[in-house]
């Protein structure tokens, strides 16, 4: 009854979100496939009325009521395929699949986009993730059909048991009742092909990701030069016989036992035509009757079969169904509260932690432990370490990817937490060091980096050139030129020349603080030298707060903090640090001996 439930409620969710995109094409698909049944019944009748009449009127000369029962049938006959195949099958199905698959999709990269750090970089919820990005483009629609073929079904069979009722109504209720066990073994095994996905989610994760590893260039050229693809062909061979011989058994036994059951229904079809055919001779019935019977006899068993086969599909289909509705209730531990605090015009003035701690949710340990700093508006800090001491986790919190686990963060006073998300990350700007590298033109890269602003050509260019990117306009299409290789118009770029553009992205935002992860580590000392000058005058009035290896960018900082295990062990700058003769003051010789 819970699993009834379930599937019922399931089904409602898939006809709101259908109605919500197009609420016409939902009435017009139902409503149709409604309309066919009336019209293949219609059909039927008139059939029947054609051959009663061309019995009655042989031997007369009479034959006007004939070629009107002719004209009506082929009428009837004609509105009947067209509303079934040309609107209900074709239009109508065509049509909401289409933006049935586009809601789903919007609500797909809305849902992902949504959801907090905690969730992303959860092992479930990406598996979660990877088995809903697989079928939901195809198994939710496919349900939708399956909703509208029910419909058909069961409207067919109300009209053939009323019709029976006029003639013999035992064999068509042996029939229904000999055909209904069907159902429980479809559904006992409906979810051979879901638990593939499901229970064997860590496999089927694992394969999805072997076949990206021949998606991406960097893999794949590894997997060429180093000749991994034999090696990792077999690897996907072997998880996949393994996966198939786990569940052949049971389709094996759903088969025999669909076949056994179905071979009753013949018998109860011979002792239901034997009994008419005995009324035809007696005169109860005309030969009119008998077809008329026949139809809605086999139309009355095809419909059994295709509800129970559309229900068992229901069954199975919900279960991806639910992944994708679960998907989409999971909840983010980091929300806005009800009432948040939004600044003022001139914007937030400083960023403080208060002994601030912080373990992630899958850790024991903690990855930053009492970290208290200060960052003013207008000061430059660098944040350096050891791979990983702490300086992205410490990263993420500014941008409140995570909230901490202990002390807090103040913005001008205010508790992170209480600031709502989007009034933060308008005053932020960043470059991570795996950043993103989008493949559109030149100009609209740059400015995804404020898309509230729009495209200014001006602007855009003044941002390229502070980040050393002139070169990337010396094209015939200048920045109207689109990068990497997914389109055909495409102009593939080096890694420096991305970053590049990501760097005139995060000027483009023009944000009072600029974050910058290892912002050069792809660019060559001259340029990257140059774009700091640039960033430094640029951000007089702003802050830079940024995270590098090269010693050349981080003795530009107001101030330097050196994280060590989660902890800061140094703060100051760049002179002061290195007369403390510490771990800074070590980092900086051993890089200095590297450029000797």
């Amino acid at each position: 009854m819970v699993r009834f439930k379930n599937i019922l409620g399931n089904l409602w969710t898939i006809i709101k979100l259908a109605w919500e995109e197009d609420k016409w094409l939902v009435t017009g698909y139902f409503l149709t496939s409604i309309f066919s049944v009336i019209l293949l019944f219609s059909v039927y009748f008139f059939y029947k009325l054609m051959i009663d009449q061309v019995f009655k009127e042989i031997g007369n000369s009479t034959t006007t009521v004939l070629f009107l029962v002719i004209i009506g049938y082929l009428l009837v006959e004609y509105l009947s395929r067209f509303i079934t195949n040309t609107l209900n099958s074709f239009y109508f199905e065509f049509m909401l699949r289409s933006k049935f698959q586009n809601i789903l999709m919007r609500k797909f990269m809305a849902k992902l986009a949504d959801l907090d750090f905690s969730n992303l970089e959860d092992g479930q919820t990406r598996n979660l993730i990877a088995k809903v990005a697989d079928t939901f483009t195809w198994r939710l629609p496919d349900n939708l059909r399956m909703i509208n073929n029910i419909i058909y079904n069961i409207a067919a069979l109300a009209a053939s048991l009323f019709i029976a009722s006029q003639y013999n109504f035992f064999y068509f209720a042996v029939l229904f009742i000999l055909a209904t066990p069907l159902y429980f073994i479809r559904a006992k095994y409906g979810n051979i092909q879901w638990t593939i996905y499901t229970s064997q989610s860590k496999k089927v994760n694992y394969l999805w990701y072997l076949r990206y590893l021949f998606t991406e260039f960097d893999t794949l050229s590894e997997i060429k030069l180093y000749m991994l693809k034999d090696y990792f062909m077999e690897k996907t061979k072997t998880m996949q016989d393994e996966m198939i011989t786990q569940y052949k058994k049971p389709i094996i036994k759903q088969t025999i036992i669909s076949s056994l059951a179905s071979l009753v229904l013949p018998v109860v079809i011979f002792f239901a035509l034997k009994n008419f055919a005995v009324g035809l001779i007696d005169k109860k019935h005309t030969i009119g009757d008998f077809t008329f019977f026949l139809n809605i006899l086999y139309t009355f068993i095809g419909q059994i079969s295709a509800l129970l086969n559309n229900l068992g599909s229901v069954y199975e289909n919900n279960l991806f169904v639910e992944d994708y509705l679960n998907l989409q209730r999971i909840k983010n531990t980091v929300v806005d509260k009800k009432d948040v605090v939004a600044f003022k015009k001139n914007g937030p003035r400083e960023i403080k932690l208060e002994n601030v701690s912080f373990k992630y949710p899958s850790s024991d340990t903690f990855a930053l432990e009492n970290i208290n700093l200060t960052i003013k508006k207008g000061q430059d800090v660098a944040i350096v370490g050891h791979n990983g001491a702490g300086k992205t986790t410490l990263i993420k919190l500014l941008f409140r990817f995570y909230d901490p686990t202990r002390g807090r963060i103040l913005v001008d006073g205010i508790d992170l937490r209480d600031l709502g998300l989007n009034d933060w990350y308008q005053y932020l700007a960043v470059l991570f060091q795996d950043f993103a590298k989008y493949n559109f033109s030149v100009k609209e890269n740059i400015a995804l980096g404020n898309v509230s602003l729009g495209i200014r050509p001006k602007k855009i260019t003044e941002a390229l050139t502070r980040a050393q990117g002139e070169d990337l306009t010396n094209t015939d299409k200048g920045i109207e030129q689109v990068l990497g290789n997914w389109f055909e118009d495409g102009k593939e770029i080096s890694i420096g020349q991305w970053q590049k553009i990501a760097i005139a992205r995060a000027l483009y935002r023009s944000a009072p603080f600029l974050i910058l992860d290892e912002p050069t580590s792809n660019i060559d000392p001259q340029a990257e030298y140059a774009i700091f000058n640039n960033l430094k005058n640029v951000y007089r009035s702003k802050s830079l707060i940024f995270i590098s290896h090269r010693f050349s960018t981080v003795r530009m900082a107001d101030k330097i903090y050196v994280l060590e295990k989660g902890k800061i062990t140094e703060s100051g700058t760049h002179d002061s640090l290195l007369k403390n003769n510490g771990l800074y003051a070590k980092f900086f010789r051993i890089q200095k001996k590297g450029y000797e």
